[in-house]
C-alpha cells in the first residue's frame, strides 16, 4: 500500500493539473489575430493629419525628409514621423459593433472626435475616424475609410495615434557622438570649464581626459558630456531670431569635435535667461529651445564634482 501512494499522489497531480488547464481554456483553439486594417510602406507616405476638434497637425514628407505643416513649423524628431505610421499600421478590430449602423450619432461618429488620415503618394487616403469612449472602459468607437461598419479600438491604440506638436519635436539643442568629441567648454554667467580628451585615438569611455589641469577618468567624462548632451526642452522650440539678446549671451557652450577624416570642427551654443528658463541655440542656427535654467547650473556645476573614484 505504502508503494501506491506516491503513485496516486502523482495521479491526482494530473487530474488537477488537466482540471486547471481545461478551466483557463488551454486546449481550446484561440482565435485568430484580428488583421491589421492597412499596411502602408513608409516611403509612399506623402503625409499625414491628425484632428482632434479644432486643432489640426499636418506632417509632409519629401525625399525622405520631414516637415511639419500644420499648426506650425517645428524642429521634428529623427524618429517620431516615421514611427507614427507604425502606429497606424498597428491598428486593428478589437471588436465589431455594428455592420451597417443607420445612425453613427450615437456612436460619437457624426461627426467623429477624432480623425487620422493617411496621404500616399499615389493619392490614396485612408481614414480612421474615432469616436466617443465605449461603456467598457478603455475603448472607444470607430470606423474606417468608406466602410460603414463600427468597431471598437483600444485606448492604448488611440494614445499611440493621437499625439500632440510637441511629441514630434526634437526637444535637445545640443546633438552629441561622443566618439567625436574633443573637447566641452562651458561659460555660465562667467564660470568657466574645458574637459579636453587627451587620448583622441581611445573610445571617450576608455581615454583620458583633462578638467583643466586635473585627469579625469573616460568613465567620469562621460558624466560631462551627459550632463551637455541631456540637456532638454518641454516647451515648444521658435527661431532663434525670436529670442533677443542672443548676441550677448548668458550661456556659451563649446564642442570641438573630429570626423572620421580627422578634421576638426567647433560648434558653438549660446543660451539667453528668461524667466526661468536658458533659451538655447546654435550659433547660425534656424531653432531656440527654453531649457530649465535649473539644468543649466548643474551643467556648470558639474566642475566642482570630484571623480568617483577620488571620492
Amino acid at each position: 500500500m505504502k508503494r501506491l501512494i506516491p503513485t496516486m499522489i502523482l495521479v491526482i497531480l494530473c487530474i488537477g493539473g488537466f482540471w486547471f488547464a481545461s478551466s483557463k481554456d488551454f486546449f481550446k483553439e484561440k482565435p485568430p489575430e484580428a488583421p491589421a486594417l492597412v499596411n502602408v510602406k513608409k516611403e509612399e507616405v506623402a503625409g499625414y493629419t491628425i484632428k482632434k476638434g479644432d486643432t489640426v497637425i499636418e506632417l509632409q514628407q519629401k525625399d525622405g525628409g520631414w516637415t511639419m505643416i500644420r499648426p506650425s513649423a517645428i524642429p521634428l524628431n529623427a524618429v517620431q514621423p516615421a514611427g507614427w505610421i507604425d502606429s497606424f499600421n498597428a491598428v486593428k478590430k478589437d471588436k465589431i459593433v455594428d455592420e451597417n449602423p443607420s445612425d453613427l450619432t450615437q456612436f460619437g461618429l457624426n461627426p467623429p472626435a477624432q480623425e487620422f488620415s493617411i496621404k500616399l503618394t499615389n493619392g490614396t487616403t485612408h481614414t480612421l475616424s474615432v469616436g466617443s469612449p465605449v461603456a467598457v472602459q478603455g475603448y472607444y468607437y470607430a470606423k474606417f475609410g468608406g466602410s460603414p461598419e463600427v468597431f471598437q479600438i483600444s485606448e492604448s491604440t488611440l494614445t499611440s495615434l493621437a499625439k500632440q506638436q510637441i511629441d514630434f519635436m526634437e526637444k535637445r539643442p545640443i546633438q552629441l557622438n561622443y566618439e567625436q568629441v574633443r573637447a566641452l567648454s562651458v561659460d555660465w554667467k562667467g564660470h568657466k570649464w574645458t574637459l579636453t580628451k587627451s587620448e583622441p585615438d581611445k573610445k571617450s569611455y576608455e581615454a583620458n581626459w583633462k578638467l583643466g589641469d586635473k585627469e579625469v577618468k573616460g568613465v567620469d567624462a562621460s558624466g560631462y558630456l551627459d550632463k551637455a548632451a541631456f540637456l532638454s526642452t518641454e516647451q515648444l522650440a521658435k527661431p532663434a531670431s525670436e529670442v533677443k539678446g542672443l548676441d550677448q549671451p548668458e550661456l556659451r557652450i563649446e564642442i570641438q569635435t573630429a570626423g572620421e577624416d580627422g578634421k576638426e570642427t567647433s560648434t558653438v551654443y549660446v543660451g539667453k535667461v528668461e524667466n526661468d528658463n536658458v533659451w538655447i541655440a546654435k550659433q547660425g542656427g534656424e531653432w531656440a529651445f527654453a531649457v530649465p535654467a535649473s539644468a543649466i547650473q548643474e551643467l556648470a556645476d558639474k566642475d566642482k564634482e570630484a571623480p568617483a573614484e577620488q571620492k
